[in-house]
């Protein structure tokens, strides 16, 4: 499991599988926005997992950054298209516009994604752990730092790039206990609606 010594806002929510306010909500702001969730009556857990990223990940996604940024492809991974059409060029700066969904981008913003995603394998080759060289705002992608948004999997954060294809996934634990005997009195149980 992925803690660090930062500081965790923390607050009870209802538990999606006891139904109780007891779900210790943690928010962390590094290295990205994410959150830890766990029941203190019945034990369920969700976090985020971060993807593994090997040699051959880092090709493949400074391959498809470099088609993106001399307009091969559309930078929109969901789109995929190659009916893209240069829109300006001026010297090494270039604006594109995807023909098929509309997605408009420039080489200068592309280029900065694809220094970023270098940075961050030149780290990983130092030795630094993924975690720790990983850094997002709220909504980026924390390997090329793209503006993708941050998609909400229960209480947990998952990520998923477009532009570069890192992703996040959420891991539910979920216990092996009998709800109906289960005794926490000190945490109140929700009502029931109906």
């Amino acid at each position: 499991m992925y803690y660090y010594l930062m500081i965790c806002l923390s607050h009870l929510e209802l538990c999606p599988h006891c139904k109780r306010i007891a779900l210790q909500v943690c928010e962390y702001d590094e290295p990205y926005p994410r959150v830890v969730a766990e029941c203190q009556c019945c034990g369920y857990k969700a976090h985020d997992v971060p993807m593994r990223l090997s040699k051959e990940d880092f090709k493949v996604i400074l391959d498809k950054l470099g088609r993106k940024l001399i307009g091969e492809v559309c930078l929109d991974d969901r789109c995929g298209s190659n009916r893209v059409l240069r829109l300006l060029q001026e010297g090494s700066y270039a604006e594109y516009r995807c023909l098929d969904c509309g997605a408009e981008w420039n080489s200068d913003d592309v280029q900065k994604a694809i220094n970023r995603v270098k940075s961050v394998q030149g780290a990983i080759k130092n030795g630094n752990r993924l975690l720790e060289v990983l850094k997002a705002g709220e909504g980026e992608c924390p390997l090329c730092g793209w503006d993708v948004g941050h998609i909400h999997v229960g209480y947990a954060v998952a990520i998923e790039c477009f532009v570069c294809g890192y992703y996040s996934k959420v891991e539910e634990i979920i216990p092996d206990v009998d709800l109906t005997t289960l005794e926490c009195p000190q945490y109140e149980k929700s009502e029931e609606t109906g």
